[in-house]
């Protein structure tokens, strides 16, 4: 059961308690409980009711000298309660209102609003009980329950079973204050709100949050909301916490949120004219001239309603009394092309300078449930309302005392468009042993192609039902660069970079690939532009690893020298007018009859060489030699892949390069003589020597410098390796 605080009435209201006794009609003590709701009866902390319906509030906590919004246009409406509820509480009944007092009727003077209500003109039944409601437009501030007395002449407050004197007999003086924050979503948030006249234009500024925010509707502006014209709209701007995207996000979030009397209608409220949103750096001396960057330029205004979020046209923004306008400076950055392109810097000084702007032409995003919903990262782009009732310090509201949520709500904040494609187009498939961890990352470019630092992106198991296993998030750095270690199983493996807000493929099928971001340089009138999530799909095969199959092992004593493509070592010209290319080759000879996994040798990149090693699995002809007219599979593993410790990797196969040629599907038959050839394009050598003795007993090794020959010659040492094969049964 809800039950309300009753609280003393003023003492002139007091005077008339006991000489009016005998005409009150009151609720039994068990009986139905009434309510009144202000910043000093557990309602809005920044609306209070004044005499002579409660005392002056000005010793209550919440009440704030200075705070008085006289820019607004409330209205009051009296209701007739309904019977009560299981609670005991009561409701205004269905339909109309008693009486209703529009806000052209309401006067402000002296920090208050007042509306005369001639009790005398309102029928009323002594037997029944009323609500006074003060709304901005379809927002309830507060309301007070009255009860009728039998004389006729006076009203009693039904929390206190006291009287509230009408003057004049039958006028009863409905006074209140609203203040600053009356509409706002959090307490001690900076904002202000202001009703104005869509067809005069006007404007409200906002100082808070290092930011100096300015809300410009032009004259002759009309709005429709739900199919109804709309003339007057109390827009509140606070400060928020940031639009929901993971893009690099600059400066403060503004929220706008609407107010106005059109009841039962949900969408967007659309206006004729284009509204303009500025964002101003108050501090103009932090720009710094000749520093700007193109990325600066690509900064782009976002508009979020809800679960949408469009990338707003640029305008020139409102900041004159700062400074020049941003847009028409960076227009004019003749170097913007030509010098290095910086990543965006982190704060908002560094980057906007003065100010930015954007043109919306509605406010979208109907609010309908309180709080912000618990979406993952990464998965899609979340819907956010303000909290039905606002987080307050101090005495928290009744439950019946909860604000309407506003109309509409958009937020708007300064992100860099950015998309997102695979750092290594190799990596978008491929194949490993079971339990290896993967590198998977993805590069984030702007709209020119340059590296996007501080993009936030999301690595998930994509699933059919329920949620999605969350693989691991990662910042884009300097590079543009954002990866995870990525384990995959056996079988098929799927993990899917997400961003909301960074374009990809999947947003541009077929097409090229551009940052959700009106262009900037076009000479016509630009659109907003919607924003996607951007996905990033890797695919890799689980392969079984293999069974050893066979091997050579290094004994430790070692001759030859290593592969590349490298002059030579006297510096005299090759031969042939090119470097010297020298390579290695060996054959072996599966035991058993399977597929060939992988190859392991003992490689040493132990002179900083940065070019990858190649191996090819070659056939062997008749007379035993690597047959390079048939080339089974080929594998390129990179500089990083091959250990740099000689002495750590020649005698432990354990730390060897690995070739995996299990996407290659190279069949192996007991008996059958196979060769691999190992070679580079390194103009710095990589150590791959033979053992001194014949070690192995089922196949040969081979070197050339293919520079001076293409025939092999025959050694009589063998190279160390270790072949894995996986069985395939005979049936």
């Amino acid at each position: 059961m809800h039950r309300f605080i009753r609280l003393p009435l003023a003492g002139a209201a007091c005077l008339l308690v006991f000489g009016c006794q005998s005409d009150s009609v009151s609720p039994p003590q068990d009986g139905p409980m009434y309510a009144v709701s202000d910043g000093a009866h557990n309602g809005n902390p920044d609306f209070f009711f004044l005499p002579p319906l409660f005392k002056n509030p000005t010793g209550d906590p919440n009440y704030e000298p200075a705070g008085s919004n006289p820019n607004l246009k409330p209205a009051v409406e009296i209701c007739e309660l309904g019977p009560p509820a299981a609670d005991l509480t009561r409701q205004c009944i269905a339909g109309p209102p008693l009486k209703r007092f529009n806000p052209s009727a309401i006067t402000y003077s002296d920090q208050q609003y007042q509306v005369n209500w001639r009790t005398d003109e309102t029928p009323l039944n002594v037997a029944k009980f009323y609500r006074i409601n003060v709304l901005v437009g379809t927002a309830l501030l507060g309301f007070a329950d009255v009860d009728p007395v039998s004389s006729g002449k006076d009203l009693k407050n039904v929390q206190t079973n006291e009287y509230i004197p009408l003057l004049d007999g039958r006028t009863l003086p409905i006074k209140f204050r609203i203040e600053n924050g009356a509409l706002c979503a959090v307490d001690g948030t900076p904002c202000g709100s202001e009703t104005i006249h869509l067809a005069s234009g006007g404007g409200i500024e906002l100082v808070g949050g290092g930011e100096d925010f300015k809300f410009d509707i032009p004259s002759g502006t009309t709005a429709t909301f739900g199919g109804q014209a709309v003339t007057d709209v109390t827009f509140n701007l606070e400060v928020c916490s940031g639009i929901d995207v993971d893009l690099p996000k600059v400066g403060a979030c503004l929220r706008v949120s609407t107010f106005f009397d059109a009841p039962g209608g949900t969408g967007e409220l659309v206006f004729s004219n284009p509204i303009l949103i500025s964002l101003c750096v108050l501090n103009s001396e932090i720009y710094t001239p000749g520093n700007e960057t193109r990325q600066q330029e690509l900064l782009t205004l976002h508009q979020q309603d809800g679960a949408v979020i469009r990338a707003l046209p640029h305008a020139s923004p409102n900041c004159n009394t700062i400074g020049m306008s941003f847009w028409d400076r960076v227009k004019n950055l003749a170097a913007r092309v030509l010098e290095p392109r910086a990543a965006i810097a982190a704060t908002r000084s560094a980057v906007l300078h003065v100010g930015g702007g954007g043109e919306t032409d509605r406010t979208g995003a109907t609010c309908t449930t309180s709080g912000t919903p618990s979406i993952r990262r990464g998965l899609f782009m979340a819907g956010v309302c303000p909290p039905s009732s606002p987080t307050r310090s101090g005495p928290q509201r009744s439950s019946m005392a909860a604000i309407t949520p506003p109309h509409t709500v958009s937020d708007f904040q300064f992100a860099l468009p950015a998309m997102m494609d695979f750092a290594d187009p190799d990596d978008a498939s491929r194949s490993a042993p079971p339990g290896t961890s993967l590198p998977t990352a993805v590069k984030v470019t702007d709209w020119d192609g340059n590296a996007v630092q501080g993009a936030h992106v999301t690595f998930l198991v994509p699933a059919i039902e329920g949620p999605p296993i969350i693989l691991g998030t990662a910042t884009s750095n300097s590079d543009g660069i954002a990866s995870i270690s990525w384990t995959i199983a056996a079988g098929s493996n799927t993990a899917v970079a997400t961003g909301r807000g960074i374009a990809a493929q999947n947003n541009y099928p077929n097409a090229v690939v551009k940052p959700f971001m009106p262009d900037i340089d076009a000479d016509t009138p630009q659109e907003a532009v919607f924003l996607g999530t951007g996905r990033v799909t890797f695919l890799a095969s689980g392969e079984e690893a293999g069974t050893l199959d066979q091997q050579n092992l290094l004994d430790g004593s070692l001759g030859g020298q290593g592969i590349g493509r490298f002059s030579d070592i006297n510096g005299d010209p090759d031969p042939d007018g090119t470097s010297f290319d020298f390579q290695d080759a060996q054959t072996f000879t599966p035991a058993v009859t399977g597929q060939l996994r992988r190859i392991k040798v003992p490689l040493v990149n132990n002179q900083g060489a940065t070019v990858g090693v190649t191996m090819q699995v070659v056939a062997v002809n008749t007379d035993g030699v690597p047959d390079e007219t048939h080339v089974l599979g080929e594998v390129t593993i990179p500089a990083s892949a091959i250990p740099t410790d000689f002495t750590g990797t020649i005698g432990n196969p354990a730390t060897w390069a690995t070739f995996d040629f299990s996407s290659a599907s190279i069949g192996t038959t007991s008996g059958q003589a196979l060769g691999f050839i190992v070679k580079s394009l390194s103009p710095v050598s990589y150590l791959y020597n033979p053992e001194s003795t014949n070690g192995y007993a089922n196949g040969t090794g081979f070197r050339r410098n293919r520079a001076l020959t293409a025939a092999w010659g025959t050694f009589e040492q063998d190279f160390g390796f270790q072949t894995f094969v996986t069985v395939v049964a005979i049936p």
